[in-house]
């Protein structure tokens, strides 16, 4: 009976420690659900999805202007919004409740951040709901929504700012900003926004002509892509556009010779580009975005950007530019750096930096800044050009338009009572929707506090203080990044060396080319654009480009052959004979082919002119030669360029050299003679044998 009682025994204390554990867990769950403050974000449930389609920028109850809806009896402008529910499982489900409730944000950037990316319900009262008209919402089915705030629950008491709301169901939830507007006890602040038009970094746009590659143009620039969209908006007042000056008319050296449908795309975008800007609101980046701080790396890597730069100068001069601009590919300038620039050109750029990468600045300054070294500064705000890098069409859009609204009102907290001009751009290797992007910057005119900023401001206009000085790092090392945000460049000191090897046999195998005219420009070009900052965030496609670049600009051993293996030279001078074979698709002039011996009893008495050998062809070139000893010689042979650059392998010939001399002439002549000695001799010998023997006379008998 004991061990049955123990067994039993045992079994009561296991349930009553389950038990114990889920108390605990259930009043664990009810204190986490207590708070109306925002808590960590939560996945979405699966089942359901909440977008916006409408909501009021900001409730303005000034009388100038107002921006809020009110209701029939004329009160306090509301906030209205507006957006659907939609069931996203695979079976019906009964239509949720939908409300908008208040929530509460700290007073730091990075708590507007949080807050955005936040996907739990805020607990508290609703301010508004909506139960909808269908009772049950089938698999994909959707069904809008229509809340309402009144202003004076928004920030009571503040004159403006952006009030935090949840749109939620009782699980998932979509956290965003509604302004508040009520008195003017600020100087506007300027907003400037920058707008790259650059390519993307795609290796197809440099491929070998063809389909593919006029299909990679296509979509970059034809109509519809994100370039061809930004283009076709213009710029407006408050813009500054960040070109690269190779997407205007007559500057990229590869279009005029490009195949008809590349040509065709690239020169008609140039042409829209060219009539939309506005050289006052334009500033123009180093040819092919060029990443030229990496021209510290090495004298040879200063060689090759300097160029780029001196480029950019030449197309700002040209167009009537408000400048030129260095972006840097990751986005920091150190007081190294500003002295690589001063290095490259007597025309000094601006340099594009957030105010993350400056060393003691804490808030956003005015856009316009001196390094104490004197470089140019446009500084801009981390925080909005990271959500303009990331901004979509439709509710994404729409979204990160109420977050504008917030991280104004918080940028503008800061100072109210200076005026300044904070300058936002895009982060470097993000891709944000050109539509979104554009109602983004259109969103200035709809915030009270916000105004269109410029490079020069208007006299008429509330100026901002001159330009101040601020502090560059002496290194990376003195800010605070994380490793992943610095993105090295590609251009390391062994890329830079086997880049500058191949545009000098670019140049040599141009120059024996018989198409060099239209070959060489595109492969140029291609070169170039390794030189690009764009490839430290698609470092594949760099690879992908540096590989093939280096391939079409070398003549392999199967591509030109040239004669080798044993020959034979029995003479004091004669003809050597050797074939160049050409096994390209294109026809090679100026091929200086050369004889090196290896030993001084081989002499080349002559060279031959340069040559030409058709597409899939060969030709035979003749050289002179003396032999002044027997022996065996290796004889080198090269082809190169007219400048001496070699184009193949060298092939080797082995001479067996037997020369014959003036003596041979002698000893002929001497064999000669003594044939005609020896021949005479045996014809005197000859002719008594013949005759016979002789006897004397014998007289007559008497």
């Amino acid at each position: 009976m004991a061990p049955a009682r123990r067994r039993r025994l045992s079994l009561a204390v296991v349930l009553t420690l389950l038990l114990g554990v889920l108390a605990t867990t259930a009043l664990v769950s009810s204190a986490t659900a207590a708070p109306s403050a925002p808590s960590a974000p939560a996945a979405p449930d699966d089942g359901v999805s909440i977008t916006l389609t409408s909501i009021t920028t900001v409730v303005d109850t000034t009388t100038e202007t107002a921006d809020g809806g009110s209701d029939e009896d004329g009160d306090e402008p509301r906030a209205e919004i507006e957006g659907r529910v939609t069931n996203t499982g695979d079976a019906a489900i009964d239509r949720p409740r939908i409300a908008v409730a208040i929530g509460r944000v700290g007073p730091d950037r990075q708590d507007i951040t949080a807050w955005a990316g936040g996907t739990n319900p805020v607990g508290g009262t609703a301010v508004d709901d909506d139960t909808g008209d269908e009772a049950r919402l089938a698999p994909g089915e959707s069904d809008s929504f229509s809340l309402s705030v009144p202003a004076e629950d928004l920030l009571p008491g503040r004159p403006y700012g952006a009030a935090p709301i949840s749109i939620q169901t009782d699980e998932i939830a979509v956290h965003t900003f509604v302004g508040v507007h009520r008195t003017k006890e600020y100087e506007p602040l300027g907003i400037l926004w920058g707008v790259p038009v650059t390519l993307p970094a795609r290796a197809d746009l440099w491929s070998p002509p063809g389909e593919a590659r006029s299909e990679a143009w296509q979509e970059v620039l034809g109509e519809g892509s994100a370039l061809a969209t930004t283009i076709e908006g213009g710029t407006a007042k408050g813009e500054i556009w960040l070109v690269d000056p190779w997407l205007l008319p007559g500057r990229a050296p590869g279009v005029e010779v490009a195949p008809e449908a590349e040509r065709q795309v690239r020169q008609d975008s140039a042409r829209d580009l060219a009539d939309a800007l506005d050289p006052d609101r334009t500033m123009i980046l180093p040819e092919a975005d060029a990443d030229v701080l990496a021209a510290g790396t090495s004298r040879e890597a200063a060689d090759l950007l300097r160029p780029r730069l001196d480029g950019a100068v030449a197309a700002a001069e040209e167009i009537g530019a408000a400048g030129t601009l260095v972006w840097p590919g990751d986005e920091v300038l150190t007081a190294t750096g500003a002295e690589v620039l001063a290095g490259l050109g007597t025309s000094r750029p601006t340099v594009a930096v957030p105010r993350s990468s400056l060393v003691g600045v804490s808030r956003t300054p005015d856009a316009q800044q001196r390094a104490q070294d004197g470089t140019a500064l446009l500084v801009t705000d981390p925080e909005l050009s990271a959500l303009a890098g990331q901004i979509g069409d439709g509710a994404d859009a729409l979204l990160a338009r109420q977050r504008l609204v917030a991280d104004s009102a918080a940028v503008l907290g800061d100072l109210p009572g200076i005026a300044r001009t904070i300058a936002v751009v895009p982060a470097r290797g993000s891709t944000p929707d050109p539509t979104g992007y554009a109602a983004m910057r259109a969103a200035t005119a709809q915030i009270p506090w916000l105004r269109p900023g410029t490079l020069e401001e208007d006299e008429t206009e509330a100026a901002p203080p001159a330009a101040g000085t601020v502090q560059l790092p002496e290194t990376v090392d003195d800010l605070d990044l994380a490793e992943d945000d610095l993105g090295p460049s590609v251009l390391t000191p062994s890329r830079v060396d086997t880049l500058a090897q191949g545009i000098r046999a670019r140049r040599s195998f141009a120059s024996v080319r018989a198409d060099q005219d239209t070959w060489e420009p595109m492969i140029a070009e291609a070169q170039d654009e390794l030189t690009s900052a764009r490839w430290r965030h698609a470092r594949a496609e760099f690879s992908t480009l540096l590989t093939s670049t280096r391939d079409a600009v070398r003549l392999t051993e199967e591509d030109l052959t040239v004669s080798s293996g044993e020959v034979n030279f029995f003479a004091e001078t004669g003809r050597l004979q050797i074939t160049v074979e050409n096994h390209t698709d294109v026809a090679l002039d100026n091929l200086v082919v050369r004889l090196e011996p290896g030993s001084p009893i081989l002499r080349i008495d002559s060279e031959p002119e340069p040559v030409a050998v058709g597409p899939r062809s060969r030709h035979t070139v003749t050289f002179q030669a003396t032999a002044l000893a027997p022996g065996r010689v290796p004889v080198a042979v090269s082809v190169t360029d007219p400048s001496g650059h070699p184009l193949s392998a060298e092939a080797e010939l082995r001479a067996q050299v037997s020369p014959t001399g003036s003596w041979i002439y002698w000893a002929i002549g001497a064999v000669a003679l003594a044939s005609v000695a020896f021949g005479t001799w045996r014809s005197l010998r000859r002719r008594p044998a013949e005759a016979g023997p002789t006897s004397p006379p014998q007289e007559e008998p008497q």
